[in-house]
């Protein structure tokens, strides 16, 4: 769909003075905190000497963000990073994330990002947590990056003094940024004549990701302090979302599971709702040589203190894998990752084929290997990225539907889907013991992938909404 013309700006005449725009607070969410310090001079690093040359069209754009994409490690990094990376191509790109000050920032500098780097907060205690569960309507996600010196670097932004290129749009980058972000919105629109777009990337439609785990941690007695923790955040982030989503000008969803959930939610706001699933590097993950593949070997990856991830592996090993290993005992199960939990460190058993391995400096060897990828997700949301990874190297993959949510995946065509124990170590079992189904599977995948899910696909629908383009 073409874009739209833009309104024609009005002329004023000689010497009368331009009309005083109010500040944009529209669905302004306020978080108190006490304590900051303002920093006259906003400290960042400058884009490198091979910065591209931006287009005479392009937009200028704040991102903030819950971690300096480098390296892009996991989820959240990686599909930070790749969007960056393409809208860095046309645009002229500020980042506004948590990090190290002093750390590398990788290619960021000559992608002609400007980077300015806030250290993170320290990680709140479970006392304070608990408290917050019942003082305080913003949920925990949300509070989790609160930080004095982030709301500093925000106002040192906005104060930097006149720009002859403003900033058209401030994009916040998940849930955890949110409060941030519209204070960088407010800031900037009280200071500009037009105030600039404010575009939300949701990673996930948080509040249906916490309902889901309510409802499978319900099932059992010793899941329900888990179960009432994520009845709580359920209620408090169908309220905060649909704050958030009525104060934004147009927001990304990553499924059209999410982006409906969104909807669900938004009440009179109607912003509209791109859906861009995250997508993958193909050139980066390609296929490996087939003589290195290990039949028997099956892998999962993820970050192993992530809360769907965990439930995953404790399910996949303690309903899933017996059985497997009852049809062929000679599969191994190897479960990659950093910051593995202790309920994950504990499913580590060797006399039962199953290997904790923990953070691995580049996670393609292990899918290259692997027989079979398996994923065999219950709680969660978005689009997976392991998923992807995993397609793109043309892998068998196993998985449950909740993990090819969102990808369009047919049973069968790019993968194998089964959502109960019985059927799932079948599909597993009946993999590993079939290699010309293997290699099907893995090639579909991968054209799939390649067809489908490169990031140079899929950034445009969000570029579309800084025009102000409806998806």
């Amino acid at each position: 769909m073409g874009r739209r013309p833009r309104a024609r700006p009005r002329r004023r005449r000689p010497g009368r003075p331009a009309p005083r725009r109010r500040a944009c607070t529209r669905g302004a969410i306020h978080l108190r905190t006490t304590g900051t310090r303002h920093v006259g001079r906003l400290r960042g690093r400058a884009p490198g000497p091979c910065r591209p040359r931006i287009p005479a069209a392009a937009m200028k754009v704040l991102v903030v963000a819950p971690q300096v994409p480098w390296p892009p490690h996991q989820g959240t990094s990686l599909r930070n990073y790749n969007i960056l990376r393409v809208l860095a191509l046309r645009h002229d790109l500020t980042l506004l994330a948590f990090g190290d000050p002093g750390a590398p920032l990788g290619p960021l500098p000559d992608l002609g990002i400007r980077t300015h780097v806030v250290p993170p907060p320290p990680p709140r205690s479970l006392g304070v947590r608990a408290l917050d569960l019942v003082v305080t309507p913003v949920p925990d996600l949300a509070r989790r990056l609160a930080s004095p010196a982030m709301d500093a670097a925000v106002a040192a932004l906005a104060d930097a003094g006149p720009d002859p290129r403003p900033f058209g749009v401030v994009q916040i980058e998940g849930l955890e940024m949110a409060l941030h972000g519209l204070s960088a919105h407010a800031a900037l629109a009280g200071r500009l004549a037009r105030p600039p777009r404010l575009i939300y990337d949701g990673h996930n439609a948080e509040w249906l990701l916490q309902h889901r785990a309510w409802r499978t941690d319900a099932r059992r007695p010793r899941t329900w302090p888990g179960a009432f923790y994520s009845a709580v955040q359920t209620w408090k982030l169908r309220r905060f979302e649909h704050r958030l989503v009525a104060a934004c000008d147009a927001v990304v969803a990553v499924s059209a599971a999410d982006a409906a959930a969104l909807r669900a939610i938004a009440g009179r706001a109607r912003p509209p709702i791109a859906i861009v699933p995250n997508g993958v590097d193909t050139d980066h993950y390609t296929p490996s040589d087939p003589g290195a593949v290990d039949p028997a070997l099956c892998v999962f990856t993820g970050k192993m203190d992530f809360r769907p991830n965990i439930d995953a592996v404790a399910w996949l090993c303690t309903e899933v894998w017996p059985r497997v290993r009852d049809a062929v005992p000679a599969a191994r199960l190897a479960i990659v990752g950093r910051d593995p939990a202790p309920r994950v460190a504990s499913l580590a058993n060797a006399s039962a084929g199953v290997e904790v391995v923990g953070a691995v400096p580049d996670v393609r060897p292990w899918i290259g290997r692997a027989g079979v990828i398996v994923v065999p997700l219950r709680v969660g949301g978005g689009t997976r990225l392991k998923v992807l990874e995993a397609m793109a190297m043309g892998k068998a993959i196993a998985a449950t539907s909740l993990a090819v949510e969102g990808l369009g995946i047919v049973d069968g065509r790019e993968a194998v889907v089964r959502d109960t124990p019985v059927d799932l170590a079948a599909a597993i079992a009946g993999l590993v013991a079939d290699a010309g189904r293997r290699r099907e599977l893995g090639r579909r995948a991968r054209a799939r992938a390649v067809a489908d899910f490169r990031w140079d696909r899929l950034v445009p629908a969000i570029e579309a909404l800084y025009g102000g383009d409806p998806p």
